[in-house]
């Protein structure tokens, strides 16, 4: 039954696709990114030797995410995809790929284990992503290390501002829950944190019910919810039923107004969390 559906899925956008008219066409050459937090970097290393454009917006689930027939056209007519290791075996990935039916399209995974609005994460992303564009665009990868170099610097130094921001908030002392999905940054910035959730539709009342208890006999007094993830009433019900604030933060940039950047994303979610504090 998966396999029929998903068949029909791949015939619809190759049908639609092939009904645009070409004159919507992008300019071939260009590199598709499969998040934000990739082509965020991306657009900065090219320094405008390569067109990046993003395909998931930034305040979506990507795993969720309908691909569109402007998606399979843009992939159509693009010279590479660059995606996370999870994203590859993700169906509207996988079935994008299939619909654009580019024998010429480079796909590129960019490894980098962990969650990318850590500082020492983004770091990695970055060598990552500078390697990719170098082997898509031999001719300027030595520009695109030097990129790379500079924005590691900038990546500390920023890093290390948040940190003394969160330090001084003596964050460490404070007992948190957090969406599965932001336990990595969580983690980075100090807080102690005591368990994590999952997505809206993989919680039970049996789940949150334990959660509670949980978090009420710990003392939790933050419960931090992730923008992605498609929902805040599951942890704005733990927070009120152990009478803890609630905050929501973002895990790719562009996901709230005025953060197209890691560093302008990085600073909202730590003002977030300082200011959830405050209450």
């Amino acid at each position: 039954m998966r396999g029929r559906v998903f068949s029909v899925i791949v015939a619809t956008l190759l049908t639609t696709a092939l009904l645009l008219p070409l004159s919507c066409s992008p300019s071939p050459g260009g590199v598709i990114a499969g998040t934000s937090l990739i082509a965020e970097i991306a657009q900065d290393l090219a320094g405008g030797k390569l067109e990046v454009q993003n395909l998931i917006p930034p305040g979506m689930c990507p795993g969720h995410y309908d691909m569109k027939p402007s998606d399979v056209e843009a992939l159509a007519n693009s010279k590479a995809l660059l995606i996370h290791s999870w994203q590859q075996e993700k169906a509207n990935i996988t079935g994008l790929i299939e619909a654009a039916d580019n024998s010429d399209l480079i796909v590129k995974v960019i490894v980098a284990e962990g969650n990318w609005m850590a500082p020492p994460v983004q770091a990695e992303a970055v060598q990552a992503t500078a390697l990719a564009l170098g082997e898509i665009d031999p001719q300027n990868s030595a520009l695109y290390q030097q990129k790379a170099e500079d924005r590691l610097g900038a990546i500390q130094a920023k890093g290390e501002e948040a940190k003394d921001r969160l330090q001084e908030a003596e964050v460490a002392g404070v007992k948190v829950i957090c969406a599965q999905e932001q336990a990595g940054f969580v983690n980075w910035t100090g807080f102690d944190l005591v368990a994590t959730y999952g997505r809206p539709e993989e919680l039970s009342v049996a789940d949150i019910e334990q959660l509670v208890v949980q978090a009420r006999e710990a003392g939790v007094t933050l419960v931090i919810d992730n923008l992605q993830s498609g929902g805040t009433a599951n942890s704005e019900t733990i927070a009120r039923d152990i009478g803890a604030a609630q905050v929501t933060i973002s895990n790719f940039p562009g996901g709230f107004e005025g953060t197209e950047t890691w560093e302008k994303t990085l600073d909202n979610n730590v003002d977030l969390l300082l200011g959830a504090l405050g209450q």
